[in-house]
């Protein structure tokens, strides 16, 4: 399970709104000072909300800014990747290759724009088709309760 960690933003009777910062993966290497990955980032990195179900916690145990721990499986992850990457990749080159027989270099320039869209579509089609199922919604693990004094994560 791959655990991320949020401020609780809104409460609704059967979900939680969590707000996580979306960060560059090199921030955890020792010369992230003097890196200008890292700092582009921090430039780059943004608040996202996420709605997550409540299932069997009880909505009154949470408060706003408490700090909640969501989870996602592994291979939900990767299954999830996987699809985002390799279907408009695989379009691109299978249409791009069809393009140039059909009409040469032109051709595979068509094919490869229509491939590259085609497969963006193919996704967003998937995604909206499983928008509702539960092995790809983020779980609710845990909730830490902020301490007098302590701040939120920030934005």
């Amino acid at each position: 399970m791959i655990e991320e960690r949020g401020r609780i933003v809104a409460i609704e009777t059967n979900a939680i709104w969590v707000e996580t910062i979306q960060r560059s993966g090199c921030h955890g290497c020792a010369a992230k000072p003097g890196c200008g990955t890292g700092l582009l980032g921090d430039y780059w990195s943004s608040a996202s909300r996420i709605r997550v179900a409540l299932n069997s916690w009880d909505s009154q145990r949470i408060h706003l800014n408490d700090i909640a721990v969501i989870g996602i499986a592994e291979h939900t992850l990767t299954t999830a990747a996987l699809l985002v990457y390799l279907v408009p990749l695989l379009a691109l080159l299978v249409l791009s290759y069809v393009g140039h027989l059909a009409a040469g270099e032109p051709g595979a320039i068509g094919g490869a724009v229509a491939g590259l869209l085609l497969g963006a579509m193919a996704v967003r089609w998937f995604s909206r088709r499983h928008d509702s199922d539960p092995n790809f919604s983020p779980l609710l693990l845990r909730i830490e309760p902020r301490q007098a004094g302590q701040l939120p994560p920030s934005a």
